[in-house]
C-alpha cells in the first residue's frame, strides 16, 4: 500500500504543472489501448497473469464517416504467456493501426510488432516482482520524420525504426503497481515516455468488487507535457459484469483528453467480451469532425496445465 501512496503522492505533485501540447511517439497507436492490453506499457507484465494471455482489440473512428472524413479501423493483438515453472514470462503484440488525418485528407498506415521478456521474483506477503524488457519494431509514415502533419515536407512512403523498452511490476492479491521506460533509443522527434501505474482493489461484499488505478506518462524528451496522468475505475458485480469509466488526460487520438465508458462480460471462466466507448475531448480537429470511438476488445485466456483457474484476474488495469 505504501508504494500505491508514493505513487499517487508523486502523480499530485506534478499534475499541476501540465500544458496541452503536440507530440509524436512511434509507438502511440499502441499505447491507446493500454486500459484492455497492459502488456503495451509495461514489458515486466509478460506472464503475471499465471496463464496464457491472449488479447485482441479493434478499434473504428469515427463511427459513422462525416463530413466526409474516411472512416479507419485499427487491430491489436497481445499474447503472453509464463514460462520456466512460472518463474519468467514472455509476450509478444502486434497492431495494424490506420490513422486517418483529416487536414492531409488520407490515411497514414502505422505496424508495429514486438517481444517482451519478465523475470519474477517472489516477495514477501505474496508479493511477485517482475523485471521486463522489450524489443521490437515500428513502422513509421514519412511525414512523422519531417516536420510532423502539414510540414510540407512529408512524402509516400515510411520507415521502421527500432523501439526497446525495459519495466518493472509488483503485485499481491490486492494491488499492483509498475513503472516503465519506453522507446530508448528514440531521437527527435519522437518521444521517450516513461510510464507508472498503480491500482486497488477494494472487495465491498462477496458480490461487488471495485477496482481503481492510475497511469502517468512522463516525457523525458520532448516539447510536450512533462506530465500527464489518467484515472479508472471499474465496478464488478459477481466477477461478471465490469462497467470501468477512464479519464484518459494522456490521450487517445489527435493528443486529445478522452473519457472513456467500457462494459465487460465474462462469458465462463475462459472468455471476456467487451466494448468501450470513447468519448473525445478538447481537440478541435477531432472533436468538430466527429471523431468518436467505438472501440470492441475481445479477450481470451487460456490456462495453463495444473495452474489453478478461477475467473480472471480483476486487480490489473
Amino acid at each position: 500500500m505504501r508504494i500505491i501512496k508514493s505513487l499517487l503522492i508523486f502523480s499530485g505533485i506534478f499534475l499541476t504543472l501540465t500544458h496541452t501540447h503536440k507530440v509524436e511517439a512511434q509507438q502511440d497507436q499502441l499505447f491507446l489501448v493500454y486500459p484492455f492490453m497492459p502488456l503495451v506499457v509495461n514489458p515486466a507484465y509478460a506472464g503475471s497473469n499465471d496463464v496464457v494471455n491472449i488479447t485482441g482489440v479493434y478499434r473504428r473512428r469515427p463511427l459513422f464517416n462525416l463530413g466526409g472524413v474516411t472512416g479507419a479501423a485499427q487491430q491489436f493483438i497481445s499474447i503472453d504467456t509464463p514460462i520456466a515453472q512460472d518463474k519468467m514470462g514472455i509476450g509478444f503484440q502486434a497492431f495494424n493501426g490506420n490513422q486517418a488525418f483529416a487536414n492531409a485528407g488520407g490515411v497514414a498506415g502505422n505496424l508495429g510488432f514486438y517481444g517482451d521478456f519478465a523475470y519474477k521474483i517472489s516477495m514477501p506477503h505474496d508479493g511477485r516482482l517482475s523485471l521486463g524488457a522489450q524489443l521490437g519494431v515500428t513502422q513509421v509514415p514519412v511525414f512523422f520524420q519531417t516536420g510532423g502533419i502539414g510540414s510540407g515536407g512529408g512524402s509516400s512512403g515510411s520507415a521502421f525504426k527500432e523501439s526497446i523498452g525495459l519495466g518493472v511490476y509488483y503485485r499481491t492479491d490486492d494491488l499492483y503497481a509498475g513503472v516503465s521506460y519506453q522507446n530508448l533509443t528514440a531521437s527527435a522527434p519522437y518521444a521517450k515516455p516513461i510510464f507508472f501505474t498503480a491500482g486497488y482493489l477494494y472487495e465491498i461484499n462477496a458480490d461487488l468488487k471495485i477496482r481503481v488505478g492510475t497511469l502517468g506518462r512522463y516525457y523525458t524528451n520532448a516539447l510536450a507535457d512533462k506530465l500527464a496522468l489518467d484515472f479508472n475505475t471499474t465496478l464488478w458485480i459477481k466477477d461478471r459484469f465490469g462497467f470501468g469509466v477512464w479519464y484518459m488526460n494522456t490521450g487517445s487520438e489527435f493528443s486529445s483528453k478522452a473519457l472513456l465508458a467500457s462494459a465487460e462480460f465474462q462469458l465462463g471462466d475462459q472468455f471476456r467480451f467487451g466494448y468501450s466507448y470513447d468519448f473525445k475531448g478538447k481537440d478541435p480537429v477531432s472533436s468538430s469532425l466527429g471523431y468518436n470511438d467505438l472501440g470492441g476488445f475481445h479477450q481470451l485466456k487460456i490456462p495453463q496445465k495444473n495452474t489453478s483457474w478461477g475467473t480472471f484476474n480483476l486487480k490489473t488495469y
